[in-house]
């Protein structure tokens, strides 16, 4: 009878794909430059004139310590210059000193209750600071103090990211729709709507809110961005990769853009090389980012380049020592390469820190029976699918385990399990279970497992073969033959010598 050697190993977890949009280059969670109307203000004395201006010019230039000094300045003039007060604070917040910056627009607002770019500034203060529910109020307050145009849309859509911040979602999609029907090019506000959506789960809705951001805002390198991660949710690929792409047109510098087109470009699957290209790049521009180098690795071992993906896998787990999915895949390669005790001594780390790991099981089972551990190997697997009872990838390599090592009725419940399941390739598990139906004397059943083999994929040449060894046991000598020919056109075509000679010797008994 044929030998069936193991199956599949399990591949390591796929990576998790970067949501986050906070961190995109040139783009603004919060609407900042905009801010309402100011009432007129009562202009003091040309010297706080000038010094305030003098400030705003230095602000944006960014000289923000000098900025701050001259607004310092006018107050000291002229205590009650609004202002002032409120360029002092938006400064102060630029500078990362939200405490500051809360009690200079307050002060503002002291002075002057209608002053809406206080309220505005206060808001934008109090989110990055936590407080979302002082944020909201604050941006309501301008709401209500202000005309219902279009300038008033970036208010509604910070309230709507407060809203949001502080889980009241409904309020914050009112508030993004608030925004939009202000200002229908206001692109911003479609992104709000569009994460909301996706937090809700109605990927089409957030599908349709981004394409819109990217239709009145072609440019808009974050709509761009979420599209392609909600369009990836969906399991559009080739959308998710275009949207991708068109993001890295407009900001070739953002890495979480290269590594998210990688894990689209991988899980799509007809571009590895690119895929390793969009990872190298992420890691170009973000040298820690040990999701880009385990994924890089296991896209190396996809091309075959297991020495390559070892050295991105040390990488990552160098970055991240409790990356379990990179020893995973740091031992997916080692095996690869030989290296067997560095392989088990990988997977088994990679257990450590992820007790419930059902692929590491079974990739340590793997490794395990290379090294002729059976009982070892055995244990492991058991192990996997007590992890992860739908992984039939590792039932299928306990099944085949179990019957080289005497036990059909624990290999035949563990294949047909893995039959059960569905995993890729079922034609290997039909054949591993004739085999054993056929050790059993269930010779019916053996036929009708081989021919469900064959059914499914008419080239396994292991099928042929062992139903030509099932023929030749029942002496049907015509049958037999006819299977083993077509085992052996199969094997020569793969250039499988060592089966071709077996076929052969089958062949000559007959």
């Amino acid at each position: 009878m044929i030998e069936q050697v193991l199956t599949k190993l399990s591949v390591i977890g796929m990576v998790p794909l970067l949501w986050s949009i906070l961190a995109l280059p040139n783009s603004l969670l919060l609407a900042q430059n905009v801010t309402p109307t100011a009432p007129a203000i009562k202009r003091p004395s040309n010297s706080v004139t000038a010094l305030v201006e003098q400030a705003n010019a230095k602000r944006e230039q960014n000289k923000l310590s000098e900025a701050a000094r001259l607004y310092r300045q006018a107050i000291a003039l002229d205590p009650i210059f609004v202002p002032a007060h409120y360029g002092l604070g938006v400064a102060l917040r630029q500078q990362g000193n939200l405490e500051g910056a809360i009690a200079s627009h307050r002060r503002a607002i002291q002075i002057d209750s209608t002053y809406t770019p206080a309220y505005y500034g206060l808001g934008i203060a109090l989110y990055k600071k936590g407080e979302m529910s002082a944020a909201a109020d604050a941006y309501n307050m301008v709401i209500k103090q202000s005309k219902a145009d279009a300038s008033l849309a970036p208010t509604y859509y910070n309230l709507g990211l407060a809203e949001e911040g502080r889980g009241n979602l409904a309020a914050a999609i009112a508030a993004f729709r608030q925004a939009s029907s202000l200002d229908r090019s206001y692109a911003l506000a479609y992104s709000g709507i569009g994460s909301v959506l996706r937090r809700q789960g109605d990927f089409k809705g957030a599908i349709e809110a981004f394409r819109e951001a990217v239709k009145v805002a072609p440019n808009n390198v974050t709509a761009q961005y979420a599209l392609g991660v909600v369009l990836y949710a969906q399991k559009d690929y080739r959308g998710a990769i275009a949207a991708y792409k068109q993001a890295t047109v407009l900001d070739n510098k953002f890495p979480n853009l290269h590594y998210n087109l990688g894990i689209a470009l991988s899980a799509e699957g007809s571009n590895n090389p690119e895929a390793i290209a969009a990872y190298q790049r992420a890691i170009e521009l973000d040298p820690r980012n040990d999701n880009a180098f385990t994924s890089l690795g296991n896209s190396l071992l996809q091309d075959s380049k297991p020495a390559e993906a070892i050295t991105a896998f040390r990488r990552s787990v160098v970055l991240n020592p409790k990356s379990f999915n990179a020893y995973n895949g740091l031992g997916l390669a080692l095996r690869r390469e030989g290296k067997l005790e560095e392989a088990i001594a990988a997977y088994k780390q990679a257990i450590q820190l992820s007790p419930n790991y059902a692929a590491a099981y079974n990739n340590l089972g793997r490794a395990l029976s290379d090294q002729n551990k059976l009982t070892e190997a055995i244990a492991a697997f058991r192990k996997a699918v007590e992890a992860d009872p739908k992984n039939g990838v590792a039932y299928s390599n306990l099944g085949n385990l179990l019957r080289s090592e005497g036990n059909p009725l624990g290999a035949i419940e563990a294949l047909n399990r893995a039959i059960m399941l569905g995993k890729e390739e079922l034609w290997v598990d039909y054949t591993s279970l004739a085999l054993v139906q056929a050790e059993q004397g269930n010779m019916k059943e053996a036929l009708e497992s081989y021919k469900k083999a064959i059914a499914l994929n008419p080239d396994f040449a292991n099928a042929h073969f062992g139903l030509g060894a099932l023929y030749t046991a029942q002496r049907e000598t015509a049958l037999a033959i006819a299977s083993y020919k077509e085992a052996l056109r199969l094997y020569q075509a793969a250039n499988n010598t060592e089966w071709v000679g077996r076929t052969q010797r089958a062949l000559q008994a007959l």
